[in-house]
């Protein structure tokens, strides 16, 4: 029989990130990272390899390297199912763990949805979780030197990102609360940058998406306002980041960057400098953040109601001639009580 490299081994023990923590990053158990570390596993299977290697930031690029010294081929979408299924199992638990790029930082916000429980959103807009799923899409992934393994990459990322988003709808059918305070500045500044750009380019199809985007957040806030709710505050938070299961004796938090009033990318992202944890150290900082944020919350503001932010939506829109896409996609959306999003 054939003797396999080590190659994955190698790649752990350079990681110097023991097993238990690779483990809860890559879903696999820690019984079977052990038997492998031992040499008791020849060939390890090849959806296995690449949640270890995805959750060490190994490129798409470099994980089909590796996979080809055990006779593999590439990724392809007959992969995608098992290494979903395996970050599902992602745990946020202990050190801070950084994000180094945009396909692992959609995983953990992946793995970070299926926790569940109720969320705190702390950003300039509603919560990327209300995009339709083309919108989410339309961001700036790593460069892949290998085109076939650019474009599973983009194929990876759009499963990644719908398993997301369904799992966040899950949620709310469940009555998981989603709670966002937005920096009225930061947020003035974003409708603005979006709709002079889309207009100013003539992109229908990008036009339609904001309005779903934005229509998805504020029906859900009109519809169910106990438990869809934006709150404008009156302050730049110092950070941009999420906090899931906030009730919970272990909340997580995803950090995604910081960039308070600065837009240099066209798109709603930052330069992913974050990090995803649940340290008690580093909760009780983003604790404190959320308290800040509950402080500076103007009651009087009339877009502290969902109609009244409702409106100042469409006012955006309409100042850019285009309030019918809005209030279009709002009203077909308001048009039944049941719960539903583009």
């Amino acid at each position: 029989m054939r003797k396999y490299s080590n190659e994955v081994v190698d790649i752990i023990n350079a990681s110097e990130i023991n097993l238990n923590s690779i483990s809860k990053l890559s879903g696999l158990s820690n019984a079977y990272l052990t038997k492998l570390s031992k040499g008791n596993i020849n060939l390890p299977g090849k959806g296995k390899i690449a949640s270890i290697l995805l959750a060490l930031n190994y490129s798409i690029s470099s994980i089909n390297a590796v996979l080809a010294k055990y006779d593999y081929r590439p990724l392809n979408h007959l992969d995608i199912p098992e290494l979903l299924a395996n970050n599902r199992r992602r745990k946020i638990e202990g050190r801070m763990m950084p994000h180094y790029d945009r396909l692992y930082a959609e995983l953990v916000l992946a793995a970070t949805e299926h926790i569940g429980g109720n969320k705190v959103v702390v950003t300039n807009g509603p919560s990327g979780v209300y995009q339709p799923h083309r919108l989410y899409l339309q961001k700036e992934y790593q460069h892949e030197e290998d085109g076939d393994a650019g474009v599973f990459l983009l194929e990876f990322a759009s499963s990644v990102v719908r398993d997301r988003l369904d799992a966040f709808r899950a949620g709310c059918k469940s009555g998981y609360k989603n709670i966002g305070y937005i920096c009225c500045e930061c947020f003035s500044e974003s409708l603005e940058r979006n709709l002079k750009r889309v207009v100013q380019e003539a992109n229908e199809e990008r036009l339609t998406l904001l309005a779903q985007y934005y229509a998805n957040a504020m029906s859900c806030a009109i519809k169910f306002p106990h438990q869809h709710q934006f709150h404008i505050v009156e302050r730049c938070s110092q950070f941009q980041f999420l906090m899931q299961d906030v009730d919970s004796e272990s909340p997580k938090v995803i950090f995604s960057g910081q960039s308070p009033h600065a837009f240099a990318n066209p798109f709603d992202q930052l330069n992913l400098e974050g990090f995803s944890t649940d340290a008690p150290s580093f909760v009780n900082l983003f604790q404190m953040e959320i308290a800040m944020c509950e402080q500076s919350v103007n009651k009087k503001d009339p877009r502290n109601t969902p109609d009244g932010l409702s409106e100042y939506i469409y006012s955006k829109f309409v100042k850019w001639d285009v309030g019918a896409y809005y209030e279009s996609a709002l009203q077909h959306l308001l048009s039944t009580a049941d719960f539903t999003l583009y």
